[in-house]
């Protein structure tokens, strides 16, 4: 084995068996506070975890919890792609929460439970902070949503996914199902390389950060790149089966991120949001940057 498969193999690892511990931990906790706060007696609320926590694609040192609490009272519907005569008519009823007063009670919850340690100053998740039994989670005011379309035997239907309030006054659509089943369908294709490339390609970034080379960029970021590669440059065999699959990854992501590339086209592991475009939290020359300073960081060839 070489020495970079050898830092390769390490840095494939999920987070360790202690860390797992407190990422399930913070969970409970959080689904403790939300149940037993009053305020909530009136309506049913559940909880999805999300990111990189439910996608298994989080990394040794780097393990936080992303959990969605989500009120059932309602959802929220967009039917803009249907002719008129099939629009939603009516009204959906909120009952006692539309997105800021849900955010605001929750907040309420998380105070109370955590006191100092939450922090509300984020515009779309709620803060708890690490401490020696937990990591730190993430939680997320989120309602359900419905986007309606036409099937391809002009039926009516709907994807179904979240949508969340931000204190900046925007919405924001996610679709963590998709994401998630699409991301296991890709890891059982690929022998399980798909995931460990994403933690490789994380653990490369926060090297890259910690040095000075780049500015950070959100760990989703490169779980959307590495999925973006096709199945076919992953799980090689040989010697150094992990040196030559993260080879043809950051290759491929370099080269189709040049100006004209593919990746203009590119959507998240939820087969439904485009990876590029306005508005979001990073570009293509963040993806192209960051392929090459891997390249180099890794000393490949």
């Amino acid at each position: 084995m070489t020495v970079l498969e050898d830092k390769l193999a390490r840095y494939r690892a999920p987070s360790s068996n202690t860390e797992q511990d407190k990422q399930e931990r913070a969970e409970r906790m959080v689904r403790k506070a939300v149940n037993g706060w009053s305020g909530f007696n009136d309506i049913r609320t559940s909880f999805l975890p999300k990111g990189s926590y439910k996608n298994n694609t989080n990394v040794r040192t780097d393990s936080d919890v992303d959990i969605a609490v989500i009120h059932e009272g309602f959802y929220y519907y967009d039917d803009s792609a249907l002719y008129d005569a099939d629009k939603i008519h009516g009204s959906v009823s909120i009952k006692h929460f539309d997105g800021p007063g849900f955010r605001s009670e929750l907040e309420k919850a998380m105070r109370y439970a955590y006191g100092s340690d939450c922090d509300t100053s984020g515009t779309t998740a709620i803060e708890i902070a690490e401490n020696g039994g937990r990591v730190k989670a993430d939680v997320v005011p989120s309602f359900h949503y419905r986007y309606y379309h036409y099937n391809t035997l002009g039926k009516v239907t709907y994807r179904e996914g979240t949508k969340t309030w931000r204190t900046n006054g925007e919405w924001v659509i996610n679709y963590p199902q998709q994401q998630y089943d699409n991301g296991v369908a890709k890891n059982n294709r690929t022998g399980t390389r798909y995931k460990q490339m994403v933690r490789i390609l994380k653990r490369v970034e926060n090297d890259l950060v910690a040095a000075g080379q780049i500015d950070a960029l959100p760990s989703y970021f490169m779980e959307c790149l590495v999925y973006c590669t096709p199945d076919g440059h992953l799980n090689h065999g040989g010697v150094t089966p992990l040196t030559d699959d993260i080879s043809a990854v950051i290759g491929y992501i370099w080269n189709q991120t040049k100006p004209g590339g593919s990746a203009k086209d590119w959507h998240e592991p939820n087969g439904i949001k485009p990876l590029f475009g306005p508005g979001l939290k990073w570009s293509m020359e963040d993806a192209h940057e960051l392929a090459l300073k891997a390249w180099q960081n890794l000393g490949l060839s």
